[in-house]
């Protein structure tokens, strides 16, 4: 009897956990739509679509902008990251934050469609600069509809540009790294695996987030000189996550996912890197999954393919 009544407040404790982190990240369309209703008095808060440029005018949540989560990743032709593992220098996040009339106390919601790896991208690029008040749109742009919002279609709205200021200081460097951190949390993994056999006894996990015919070199996204994938990496696809059948961003339960990580040796107790084809996406996705979870050692390898693919000096694998 003991040990059930354990077993179950340590249930209670994970679900209250989970809640918790929900709420921190997570906004429901019913919950988003009284913004909406009230703009006069919700005056500070902005709805950021990271979907791309280009679909932004087919329809978007009326009044928002757009920050396409893969033009958040600033790299050259090269895949050169200027101010790495910053996204974007300071100075230049700072002015396209603050023309898009968003400033350090505004509430951004992020969203998409309903997938959610562009949210996650523009949700991830705010915590890296201490923004503290950001929050993820589940469901995106689909829960809105199903809320009867109806969508705007034009270009954007231009908004009055206002001061935003990043503290280096206060910039989160504990969830991103940089392609060195990642040569050596590949090279301790494949150690790992040459000495005792398995990636599971290693203290350190890579997840690739891409779908496996970028995994194995058969497609090669902008150009990039190689395909592959980090030596060491784990294989989890995004899309093995996403609610399809409800458009939802994440599902309200979690649990199965947690069984696959735990079968996969991915456990809390290890420091994890995800990464994908530019870090905002499909590799903000997974680390969003880790943090509803509750992993606490998650980082983003902003640089992620389009810097490694095309840094010949990085090992690979197909």
């Amino acid at each position: 009897m003991k040990k059930l009544l354990a077993l179950m407040g340590a249930s209670l404790l994970i679900s209250t956990a989970l809640f918790a982190a929900k709420s921190d990240i997570l906004i429901s369309a019913k919950e988003a739509k009284k913004y909406l209703d009230n703009p006069s008095k919700y005056p500070n808060v902005v709805f950021v679509s990271g979907d791309s440029e280009d679909s932004f005018p087919t329809g978007h949540i009326p009044g928002s902008v757009v920050m396409g989560a893969h033009h958040l990743h600033h790299s050259d032709i090269t895949g050169h990251m200027h101010c790495t593992p910053l996204y974007q220098c300071i100075e230049e996040a700072e002015h396209h934050i603050g023309e898009k009339g968003i400033d350090n106390n505004t509430l951004v919601i992020a969203y998409d469609d309903f997938r959610g790896p562009n949210a996650t991208g523009v949700y991830h690029f705010f915590k890296v600069y201490g923004h503290k008040n950001v929050k993820i749109l589940n469901g995106g742009r689909a829960a809105m509809e199903k809320e009867g919002v109806k969508l705007e279609k034009g270009a954007e709205k231009p908004r009055k540009a206002k001061h935003y200021h990043i503290d280096p200081k206060k910039v989160n460097y504990d969830i991103i790294a940089d392609k060195y951190q990642m040569l050596d949390a590949s090279n301790k993994i494949v150690s790992t695996i040459e000495k005792k056999g398995s990636k599971e006894k290693s203290n350190y996990v890579i997840i690739d987030s891409r779908a496996m015919n970028e995994i194995i070199g058969e497609r090669k996204l902008d150009n990039v000189a190689r395909g592959g994938h980090v030596p060491g990496a784990s294989f989890i696809e995004w899309k093995q996550v996403t609610d399809f059948d409800n458009k939802l961003s994440f599902p309200d339960d979690l649990s199965k996912v947690q069984e696959k990580l735990n079968k996969m040796g991915i456990t809390k107790d290890k420091t994890i890197y995800t990464y994908c084809h530019v870090g905002a996406g499909r590799g903000s996705y997974f680390f969003t999954v880790l943090e509803l979870l509750g992993y606490k050692n998650v980082k983003v390898y902003t640089g992620s393919w389009d810097e490694w693919g095309n840094d010949q000096n990085m090992p690979i694998r197909k």
